[in-house]
């Protein structure tokens, strides 16, 4: 079942739409602001429904927090570009500066997540889609994209269509924060544990900006292969993670993923049984850990550091600026799909 309501109003005063989606095991939410997943319920071992993934409770909010992302879908590029530039062709684009006043990040300064999207239903899914002109924020060709969001049992799929006129770019995520203690419960995400498929990372400056490195996982922090409680792991004064901030802004490089739905990563909270597991076809999966964050959310609740942990499954950021990462080129009238898939259990 599907059901709409009024989500308040943009900064520009565009009328924005909430719509939900309910099969009686979960609950998804997504705004047409942006087609941000604002709301994610599932049932704890207690059977009461748990919104796991931080937001705001009206459109304004996330209008008026242009550096969190909150749940929204991000494009044309997600991550960082080095130097807000990249040439393709022989022809050089710049993009705008809007990460450390010198990279390029999710897209640029609007991108895809603060854009009015076109909504189609169907009986268990919500598909948003908008056009991206020629030139906007930088980049070449006209790109018309869609993100559909569909709800089967417990879990969301997440799917990624996108085709231009022109060769471009095209790498996209969403960028949900996890909290399986629930939204609203002001507490931290530390009592979490966290699994992820990955061997190597991609080595960060202090701007979380990629520097070419790619670095096995064997005896650092960044070794998830087996699940590791994240209160061990973070705010430990650790050298790899000081660049940034005593947490994790990393890409965790997925080499098993060879364009197939494949397990990425698992996250789970021992103290209510909410599993959530993250599968992709991409080949990185972008771990941040909430380092940055500073406030306040749905219902007035404060979040901070280590609120919540994104699974931004991605592209390899800053992939322009190095041949040998997996190129992020779309070719004019090929046909971009990707899938991503959250799936929750209780255990």
């Amino acid at each position: 079942m599907i059901t709409t309501r009024p989500f308040g109003k943009t900064n520009k005063g565009e009328e924005v739409t909430l719509y939900t989606v309910d099969n009686g095991l979960a609950r998804i939410s997504v705004m047409d602001f942006g087609a941000n997943l604002v709301s994610f319920e599932v049932k704890d071992r207690k059977g009461d429904y748990v919104d796991i993934v931080l937001g705001y409770d009206d459109a304004r909010g996330y209008d008026n927090d242009r550096g969190t992302y909150f749940g929204a879908t991000v494009g044309r590029f997600a991550n960082r570009i080095e130097g807000a530039v990249f040439t393709l062709n022989g022809k050089e684009y710049h993009l705008p500066v809007n990460n450390a006043g010198l990279h390029c990040l999710h897209g640029g300064e609007d991108g895809f997540s603060f854009r009015m999207y076109d909504i189609k239903t169907g009986d268990d899914s919500i598909s948003a889609t908008i056009h991206s002109p020629d030139g906007e924020e930088g980049f070449p060709g006209n790109m018309d994209f869609t993100v559909k969001y569909t709800l089967k049992g417990t879990a969301v799929e997440i799917e990624y269509f996108a085709v231009s006129d022109a060769d471009t770019l095209a790498s996209f995520t969403n960028h949900s924060y996890f909290n399986l203690n629930g939204a609203t419960s002001g507490s931290t995400m530390l009592n979490h544990t966290l699994q992820i498929d990955a061997d190597g990372y991609s080595e960060v400056d202090s701007n979380a900006l990629p520097t070419g490195f790619v670095c096995p996982v064997d005896n650092t922090v960044f070794d998830f292969r087996e699940p590791a409680l994240l209160k061990n792991r973070l705010g430990r004064g650790d050298p790899l993670l000081l660049p940034t901030g005593d947490g994790i802004d990393n890409n965790m490089i997925l080499w098993t993923c060879q364009r197939e739905l494949t397990h990425a990563a698992t996250l789970y909270n021992p103290d209510n049984g909410i599993e959530v597991e993250c599968l992709t076809d991409l080949p990185g999966v972008q771990i941040y850990t909430g380092t940055f964050l500073d406030t306040k959310g749905k219902k007035g609740t404060p979040y901070g550091k280590f609120a919540a942990i994104c699974m931004e499954t991605q592209g390899f950021p800053n992939a322009p600026r190095f041949r040998y990462f997996p190129s992020a080129v779309l070719k004019a009238g090929e046909k971009f799909y990707s899938k991503t898939v959250y799936k929750t259990a209780v255990k």
